[in-house]
């Protein structure tokens, strides 16, 4: 009976650890959007659906929104249903042939809390194509919803951030689905809104092209253990520090200049890399036009836009 007693801790010791979580890849697109009305996109879209498709092959493709033309009251319905179909035909489509989920939030462009009319249309389309996804709150999808990327390596969190305004209602959403059991076993958990927390590019760098209330909603994220804010609008690549939470304002087909720095605008699309058992991620950048690299290295060190300042950083952790 000692022998077994002894030899126990040994037998224990020896017990095969679980394997670490493998990384989960991520490729950002969004604010691909055309003119109101346009059933056609800008030509580095096709190439950068392409190059997700065929070159990087990501585990989900992450889209801070912006997909359609909407957002104006003289457009018909058909015309809306006609840019709905055009992005399933471009986007969507050739993503799901390659068994690539697409992870979203909605845009001003796309679902305008100004715009029911928008807000329908969106809401009937996606219950059409809802992606094939592990959800964990589905509720009020698709404006806003949280599910796991990596066999639960990853949860992200997708906000209704269409609008300047992410109220108190929605904030103590998120703050219950960062205490939940299905983020707090992930070893990354990001959120992906529209609207930045501040201002990034030259022209959006204003009050209603920001969210209010940034401040609260940031400490949301960071009292949840929030890797990275992920969001669109201001169309500028650009990966900072703001306060304690990373933020990447993921760019787009059609860019901005940044704050300060005219000059600076290009199209770009990402693959970000995350690394759920060391809490950190990485990317890399091309320039959606050309096919060029973008190192994060090259851009201003820091941007004084509202609600700033944002510092830029090369990887997030």
């Amino acid at each position: 009976m000692r022998r077994l007693v002894l030899l126990l801790p040994l037998l224990l010791s020896a017990a095969p650890l679980p394997p670490p979580a493998q990384p989960v890849r991520l490729a950002i697109l969004g604010d691909f959007n055309g003119p109101y009305g346009s059933t056609t996109y800008p030509a580095p879209l096709a190439r950068s659906v392409a190059r997700i498709v065929n070159e990087w092959r990501p585990d989900a493709v992450l889209s801070p929104g912006d997909l359609i033309g909407a957002q104006k009251a003289s457009l018909g319905d058909a015309q809306v249903r006609a840019m709905w179909a055009a992005f399933d035909r471009d986007v969507r489509a050739p993503l799901s042939r390659a068994g690539i989920p697409f992870v979203f939030t909605l845009g001003n462009h796309d679902a305008s809390p100004r715009s029911p009319r928008d807000r329908r249309e969106a809401a009937t389309y996606w219950a059409a194509h809802v992606p094939p996804l592990a959800f964990v709150d589905r509720a009020a999808f698709p404006f806003r919803f949280s599910v796991t990327l990596g066999d639960g390596a990853v949860f992200i969190a997708s906000l209704d951030a269409s609008g300047p305004d992410v109220r108190a209602g929605q904030r103590a959403w998120l703050a219950a689905q960062l205490a939940s059991p299905a983020a707090r076993a992930a070893g990354a958990r990001l959120v992906v809104g529209h609207l930045p927390l501040a201002g990034v590019s030259a022209g959006k760098n204003r009050p209603g092209e920001v969210l209010r209330e940034a401040d609260a909603l940031r400490q949301v994220m960071e009292a949840g253990g929030v890797l990275a804010y992920v969001h669109g609008h201001h169309a500028a690549f650009y990966p900072a520090r703001l306060g304690r939470l990373n933020v990447l304002s993921a760019g787009g087909i059609g860019g901005r200049d940044y704050v300060g720095h005219p000059g600076t605008a290009r199209s770009t699309v990402t693959l970000l890399t995350v690394w759920p058992a060391q809490g950190r991620a990485t990317f890399e950048t091309v320039d959606a036009a050309t096919g060029q690299p973008v190192d994060p290295a090259s851009l201003p060190a820091r941007l004084d836009g509202l609600n700033g300042p944002l510092v830029r950083v090369t990887d997030f952790r």
